[in-house]
């Protein structure tokens, strides 16, 4: 038997026309069967004559509630929650220094990794990563199943003097961007983060 479908049908349900989902429940589904034994279903639409008709009545869910931001579904609790946040962070940062008792800021170091990506850090000590290394069998054919890697240290230069405002500068924007563009906006870690340096250089003869 062949079946001609009509309108829109799907095997979850049948959703009524255009506003009448908002204002009813319920949408009755026709199942139509002329004398070739063609099939059509239709919503809300009776049978043409000369044809069997079947009828059913299908609950229709409700609409979806439209999405809310949880900044607009509970705005006191969210606005607690960052200036707990702030208040935290205000805590952590040391207090501002006068301009006259400014020191330049503490050393920077320009470190590139294996994989040729560079960076600015505080530490000095280079950080050892894992690089892979290519594993063979016995007949020097590469195994692609199998793992290996050899700890590799980046390499890291100390930062000039007289580019060291600057190389700050660029310091605080990454983590800037860490916290509000590459991580979630509420990660509290990285808001630490950029205000703390943020404050470093503030603290600096750079902020002049």
């Amino acid at each position: 038997m062949r079946y001609a479908w009509c309108f829109a049908v799907l095997a979850c349900g049948v959703l009524p026309p255009a506003g009448v989902q908002a204002q009813h429940r319920q949408v009755v589904i026709y199942r139509c069967t002329d004398a070739g034994g063609h099939v059509t279903l239709q919503n809300d639409a009776a049978c043409p004559r000369g044809t069997r008709e079947q009828k059913q009545v299908v609950d229709v869910p409700p609409p979806m509630p439209t999405y809310q931001p949880r900044e607009e579904r509970m705005p006191a609790i969210v606005a607690a929650e960052k200036a707990r946040e702030q208040a935290d962070i205000e805590s952590a940062l040391p207090p501002p220094v006068a301009a006259e008792e400014r020191k330049p800021p503490p050393p920077l170091f320009q470190c590139t990794t294996w994989e040729q990506e560079n960076y600015l850090t505080e530490d000095e000590t280079p950080q050892e990563r894992c690089a892979p290394l290519q594993v063979v069998g016995l007949d020097g054919a590469p195994q692609a199943a199998a793992r290996a890697c050899q700890g590799v240290a980046d390499q890291c230069q100390a930062v000039a003097d007289d580019a060291l405002c600057q190389a700050w500068q660029r310091r605080v924007g990454e983590a800037e961007f860490r916290w509000k563009f590459a991580g979630a906006a509420d990660d509290e870690a990285r808001h630490l983060e950029y205000e703390q340096l943020a404050a470093t250089l503030a603290n600096s003869t750079c902020a002049d």
